[in-house]
C-alpha cells in the first residue's frame, strides 16, 4: 500500500472514530476479549450504497451506517459515514474472511456460482497487517417486502459417481428455478458435498452456477476435510463458499446461518451469535438455517445444544430449517415459539420419503413451509371412478389426485358425460374430491372428466370411463380373520388366512390431510388401524381407527410426532410408536391412552422409533435408537412395565420391527446386523452382519430360517438357530429409489419368498435355496411388502399402483392406479384389502366374487 493510500486510510479511521463517538454509536461490539500476546491484524473499509451496481464507490454514492461487519468472532458496526475498522486474530483461521450482515433494502451481487458476495476472502493475514475491504451494497427495495417465498433444501451430497452427481443436482436446481411464486433465494441446510474434496466443491459450484436464484449455503458434517483442528478442517469450505456462520436480513426477517456440527463447541460462534441476536433485538422475527436437528440422537453435544436452544428461545425465533437425518420432521416443542423443521435429502432419504424440498412462505404475517417432491410433472389421476371400474348407484365419492413439482394446484373441476362443470374440494397436498349423487343416474357406461388449474394458470385434464351398476351389486367389506400387525402376524410372513380373489373394486377411501408412508393397516374385529404423518407440521400426525365397512372414523389419537410405523393390536389394546421415541397403548374401542413409554422425553437427544411394535405372548417388543445407541425393550403388554432391555447397535434410524418365534426375538439393527435374543430375558443368542448400511427391510421367519432385505436389492436367508447364512440373492436392475434403499420386507408362504425390490421388481424365490421362480416388473421402486392370499400376491409400488400378481408366475391379474406412492403394505381380512398411500388416504377394496 502506498504512503498516500495509508495516510488517506488512517485519516478515514480517525474520522470514523470521531464520528461514531459524536453520534453515540458503538463502533465495535467486542464479543471475544483479546488476550495478551494474541496477534492482531486490522481490516477496515466502507460499506456503501452501490447505486449503479459497478462494484466501485463513485462520488455520489453514500456510506451506509449501522451495518454489521464481522470475521465470525467480533462484530463492529459501520459509523454514520459507512466506515468500519475490525481487529482480527490472523491465527484464528487459515483463510481470513470478513463479511457483512446485509440489511433490508439492500442486496449484494452474486459470484459466478450464484453465491451472494456478502463476504471477502482476504487470504492469510499476517500479524500487524492492515487490509482494506469495502462492501458495495446495491439498493433493493423489494427486500423490504415482508411477503416473500424462499426455497429450503438439505443434504445435497454432490459427488461424481454417486446418487447425487453434478448432473442430478443441476436438474434439481432447474426444477427449483421453475417454481411459481417467484422465490427470492435458495438455502441449503448443509452437506453440500459427500466428502469435501476439491472436485466435489467444484461440481457443486458448477451446478449452482446454472441457478437463476441466489444460493445461501450452510455447513454439514460431510463438508469438513481432515485436519488437526477446526480451522484446518473448515478451510476448504471457506475458500469455496464463504464463512461457516453468518447472517443477513430479508423481508423484515433476520436470517442466521449456524455451523452446529463441530461449531457447537466453538466458543466464538456462541459469542458471535449472542452479539448478533442482541443487535437484532427481540422484536425482529428470526429464521435459522443449520444442519443438525436439536432434538434427536444425532444432535451433537446435548449440553452445548441446550445453550443454543435456550438462547434462540429468548428471541423471536420463528423457524429453524435443518437436514442431516434425511427425513421430513416438524416439531413445535424444541425451541420456544419456533417451528423446528427437518427437510429430507436431495440425495437419498432415510425415512423413505420421496426426495424433496420446502417452499417457505411468509405472507400476511403467517409462515408456512410445505414439503414438495422433486420430479412430478403435471400428474393427474382419477382415483374414483377408476377407468373400467363398476360403481354402484348412490352417493358416489369422486376423487382425483393432482400434483406438480413446480407449481401448486389451486382448482379442480369435474363433469359427467360432458355436462356442467362442478368443483372438487381439496384434501391434503394432492387429493380433490366431491360427492356425486348418482342414485337416479342411468345404469351403464359414463364418462368423468377432471380438469385442474395451477397457480401459474396452467391447466391439464384426464377422463375416465366407468360403468354405473345397481346399488345391490355393491360388495360391502366384511371382517374375516384378524390381521393384527405388520404382515399379519408376529413372524411377519405376510400370509392371509382369508382367500381374496383379485377382481377388486374400491369400496371406500378415507381422506386425511396428512400422508401415509410405510404405516400399514391392522384389521381387527371390524376396525382398521393405521398411522399418519404430517410432512409440514404436527396437526395431522395421528393414529386412526376406521370402520371397516364404511371407512368412517371411529376415533383419532394425536401423538407427539409422526406415526411412520404400523400399529399392532392385541387383547383390546392398540400399540403405536411415534418417531419421537414414544410407544402408546390405546384402548381399541375409544382410542383413550392407557399407558405410554417414552425414551429420552426430557432430553435434547430424544429417541427415534421409526419401526413397528410386535406383540406376542403378552409381551410388546419395541426397538428404538437413542443417544446411547440402538436398543430393544420388552414390556408387559397390559401394563407397560419393563421386562427387559437389550443393546442392539448404532444410533441411526435402523433398529427395526422384531419377529418372534420359538422363544426367540429376531431384530435388525444399524450397520446391517441381524440379532437373535432370548425372548425371556433379552440375552443375545447370536449376532450376524450379512451386509452393511441402514436397515429398512424388516425380518420374516418361517421354516427355520430368518429372511432379511438389505440395500441394493439384496435378500439374505439365515439359519434361525445359528445365524449361519443359508443363501443370498440380489435382484439385478437399476434402482428407481435414490440410493438403492430396499424398503420392502419378505413374505414367506408355502416354501416361497415373495419380495419387492428398489428396481421395481417383485420376485418369487425358493425359500430353501433362493432360486428365482419368477419376476414381475412395475414402473417404480417398491417399499410396500407383499400380502399373499390364496393364489394371489398383493403389493404396492411407487409407480402409484396397487398390484395383484399370480402366485404361480407373477402375471398381473389386476391393478389399481392411485397416483401416489403406495409404500404402505396391504392388509387382508375377509373379502377386503386395505392399504394406505402417500396422498394420505386409506383405501379399502372388496372382491366382486360373493
Amino acid at each position: 500500500m502506498s504512503f498516500a493510500r495509508k495516510l488517506k486510510r488512517n485519516k478515514k479511521k480517525l474520522q470514523a472514530v470521531t464520528t461514531a463517538a459524536m453520534a453515540g454509536l458503538a463502533l465495535a461490539a467486542v464479543i471475544k476479549p483479546v488476550m495478551a500476546g494474541t496477534p492482531e491484524s486490522t481490516v477496515s473499509g466502507v460499506v456503501f450504497a452501490d447505486k449503479n451496481g459497478n462494484g466501485a464507490r463513485d462520488i455520489n454514492e453514500q456510506g451506509i451506517p449501522g451495518v454489521r461487519v464481522s470475521d465470525g468472532a467480533s462484530i463492529v458496526v459501520s459509523d454514520s459515514q459507512g466506515n468500519y475498522t475490525l481487529t482480527v486474530n490472523p491465527n484464528r483461521r487459515k483463510t481470513d474472511l470478513v463479511f457483512v450482515t446485509v440489511p433490508d433494502g439492500y442486496k449484494v451481487p452474486v459470484n459466478e456460482s450464484m453465491i451472494p458476495q456478502f463476504y471477502q476472502n482476504l487470504g492469510q493475514l499476517q500479524a500487524d497487517e492492515s487490509r482494506v475491504a469495502d462492501f458495495a451494497l446495491q439498493p433493493a427495495p423489494e427486500t423490504q417486502n415482508p411477503n416473500f417465498d424462499f426455497v429450503g433444501i438439505a443434504d445435497v451430497h454432490v459427488q461424481a459417481g454417486t446418487t447425487n452427481n453434478r448432473e442430478r443436482f443441476t436438474g434439481q436446481l432447474a426444477q427449483l428455478n421453475e417454481l411459481t411464486g417467484s422465490p427470492a433465494f435458495i438455502t441449503i441446510s448443509g452437506d453440500i458435498t459427500n466428502g469435501a474434496s476439491d472436485n466435489e466443491f467444484k461440481d457443486f459450484t458448477a451446478s449452482t452456477a446454472t441457478s437463476k436464484l441466489p444460493v445461501y449455503p450452510a455447513v454439514g458434517n460431510h463438508d469438513f476435510t481432515g485436519g488437526a483442528d477446526f480451522s484446518a478442517r473448515i478451510d476448504r469450505y471457506r475458500n469455496y463458499l464463504g464463512p461457516e456462520w453468518y447472517s443477513y436480513d430479508y423481508g423484515k426477517k433476520h436470517f442466521i446461518i449456524l455451523e452446529n456440527n463441530l461449531g457447537m463447541r466453538e466458543a466464538d460462534q456462541m459469542a458471535w451469535l449472542k452479539a448478533d441476536l442482541e443487535q437484532t433485538g427481540k422484536d425482529t422475527e428470526i429464521v435459522v438455517i443449520t444442519h443438525r436437528p436439536f432434538n434427536n440422537p444425532q444432535t451433537p453435544d446435548a449440553a452445548e445444544a441446550k445453550k443454543y436452544i435456550d438462547l434462540l428461545g429468548q428471541y423471536n425465533t420463528r423457524l429453524v430449517l435443518m437436514g442431516h437425518t434425511h427425513v421430513n420432521d416438524v416439531a413445535t416443542d424444541t425451541i420456544k415459539s419456533a417451528d423446528h423443521v427437518v427437510t429430507n435429502s436431495s440425495s437419498y432419504t432415510i425415512d423413505q420419503t420421496p426426495n424433496g424440498f420446502r417452499v417457505v412462505s411468509f405472507h400476511g404475517g403467517k409462515e408456512t413451509h410445505p414439503y414438495k417432491m422433486y420430479g412430478v410433472n403435471k400428474n393427474l389421476v382419477i382415483v374414483s371412478p377408476a377407468p373400467g371400474s363398476k360403481v354402484p348407484q348412490g352417493n358416489v365419492q369422486l376423487q382425483a389426485n393432482a400434483y406438480n413439482t413446480s407449481s401448486r394446484v389451486t382448482e379442480a373441476m369435474y363433469r359427467i358425460d360432458g355436462q356442467e362443470w362442478h368443483k372438487l374440494s381439496p384434501t391434503g397436498e394432492m387429493t380433490w374430491s366431491a360427492e356425486w349423487k348418482a342414485d337416479k343416474e342411468a345404469l351403464g357406461e359414463h364418462t368423468i372428466e377432471v380438469r385442474v388449474t395451477d397457480d401459474g394458470s396452467r391447466t391439464w385434464s384426464e377422463s375416465s370411463r366407468f360403468t354405473l351398476v345397481g346399488a345391490d351389486e355393491a360388495a360391502i367389506p366384511a371382517q374375516g380373520a384378524n390381521w393384527p400387525m405388520f404382515h399379519g402376524n408376529a413372524q411377519h410372513t405376510g400370509e392371509a388366512l382369508d382367500e381374496l380373489s383379485p377382481e377388486l373394486q374400491l369400496a371406500w377411501s378415507h381422506l386425511t390431510d396428512g400422508t401415509i408412508l410405510t404405516s400399514s393397516p391392522a384389521i381387527v374385529d371390524g376396525s382398521v388401524f393405521i398411522g399418519t404423518r404430517d410432512e409440514n407440521g404436527t396437526e395431522q400426525n395421528s393414529v386412526l381407527s376406521l370402520d371397516l365397512k364404511t371407512g368412517r372414523e371411529n376415533w383419532k389419537f394425536v401423538p407427539d410426532a409422526q406415526i411412520q410405523a404400523s400399529p399392532s393390536v392385541a387383547n383390546g389394546i392398540v400399540y403405536a410408536s411415534s418417531i419421537r421415541g414414544t410407544l402408546y397403548a390405546l384402548d381399541v374401542k375409544t382410542g383413550q391412552k392407557l399407558w405410554e413409554k417414552s425414551i429420552g422425553q426430557q432430553d435434547v437427544q430424544r429417541a427415534w422409533m421409526y419401526y413397528s411394535p410386535t406383540v406376542a405372548d403378552g409381551i410388546v417388543y419395541q426397538a428404538y435408537s437413542s443417544k446411547g445407541g440402538g436398543e430393544i425393550m420388552a414390556l408387559d403388554a397390559r401394563t407397560g412395565d419393563a421386562v427387559w432391555t437389550a443393546k442392539l447397535a448404532g444410533g441411526w434410524i435402523a433398529e427395526n420391527a422384531p419377529v418372534v418365534k420359538d422363544g426367540k426375538v429376531y431384530v435388525g439393527a444399524d450397520g446391517g446386523y441381524l440379532i437373535a435374543l432370548d425372548a425371556k430375558d433379552g440375552k443375545q443368542v447370536w449376532r450376524k452382519q450379512p451386509a452393511g448400511g441402514w436397515m429398512h427391510s424388516l425380518p420374516a421367519i418361517a421354516d427355520g430360517k430368518v429372511y432379511m432385505g438389505y440395500g441394493g436389492g439384496l435378500l439374505v436367508a439365515l439359519n434361525a438357530e445359528t445365524g449361519a447364512e443359508v443363501w443370498r440373492y440380489r435382484s439385478e436392475g437399476e434402482s428407481y429409489i435414490a440410493g438403492g434403499t430396499t424398503g420392502s420386507s419378505p413374505a414367506v408362504v408355502d416354501g416361497v419368498v415373495y419380495m419387492g425390490f428398489p428396481n421395481g421388481k417383485v420376485e418369487a424365490l425358493k425359500a430353501d435355496n433362493g432360486e428365482k421362480l419368477w419376476s414381475a416388473a412395475t414402473e417404480g421402486g417398491i417399499i410396500s411388502s407383499a400380502a399373499v392370499s390364496g393364489a394371489t400376491v398383493y403389493i404396492g409400488s411407487n409407480d402409484g399402483k396397487l398390484y395383484a400378481l399370480d402366485k404361480q408366475n407373477g402375471t398381473v391379474q389386476w391393478s389399481y392406479k392411485i397416483g401416489a406412492w403406495v409404500a404402505s403394505s396391504p392388509a387382508i381380512s375377509g373379502n377386503s384389502l386395505v392399504v394406505g398411500a402417500f396422498d394420505g388416504n386409506v383405501y379399502a377394496f372388496t372382491s366382486e366374487k360373493k
